[in-house]
């Protein structure tokens, strides 16, 4: 019984490794996939549900990346970050607030949230493969090594293209986010990383630097 016991023991062990290598395998292709690009264009379909609120929401948003710049535009919000400083305006409230940019308060900032999978504070693992219109998703499971808010990160690579498909989070209350990318553009035209306060007649400005 101890032998056998060992012995499977010795081949599930075997199994996770080859999972963990397969997982790091795709991660890496993923990664110098998308350092190779001079910057990113990503339409996408943001839905959140929480099953115990009843909760069930979906917007559409374009985030543009170049270097540590970002631009992402929701129906609710305009997020530009330079570099050094970060607006977030509020469309509804035509309000802006300027804040500097502080890359250790930003866990989960549209740029990391595209580029998790090189983060250190996760451990992976390879989950599979599934077929969805005509394209092949390898999937991965991401897991905090530290507790936070969020208990797991699932991604979804197109395996021909090396390039995120779908990013869904797990959180601890039950919350769940989806990131589905509708369309990917790279080393394309894209605007300057800055909020034009004159575009926006009255406006609130609320400098937080």
């Amino acid at each position: 019984m101890n032998k056998l016991l060992s012995l499977f023991l010795i081949a599930f062990s075997t199994t996770l490794l080859a999972q963990d290598q397969l997982a790091k395998n795709v991660l890496d292709r993923l990664s110098t996939t998308t350092q190779s690009y001079k910057n990113m264009r990503v339409s996408f379909d943001f839905i959140f549900e929480n099953k115990n609120q009843k909760i069930n929401e979906k917007q559409k948003g374009v985030l543009v990346l170049q270097d540590e710049m970002f631009r992402l535009e929701m129906d609710e919000q305009i997020i530009i970050n330079d570099g050094e400083n970060q607006w977030i305006y509020l469309t509804d409230m035509n309000e802006v607030q300027i804040m500097e940019h502080d890359p250790e308060e930003q866990l989960m900032s549209p740029k990391k949230l595209f580029t998790i999978y090189e983060e250190d504070g996760y451990k992976y693992s390879y989950v599979g493969a599934k077929s969805e219109n005509g394209k092949r998703l390898q999937i991965i499971d991401l897991f905090p090594k530290e507790s936070g808010a969020f208990m797991k990160v699932i991604l979804e690579v197109d395996a021909a293209k090396n390039q995120l498909q779908r990013i869904t989070i797990l959180d601890k209350n039950g919350g769940k986010y989806t990131y589905l990318v509708t369309s990917f553009k790279s080393n394309t035209f894209v605007e300057s990383f800055t909020f034009n306060i004159i575009n926006y007649p009255g406006i609130e400005v609320i400098d937080l630097r």
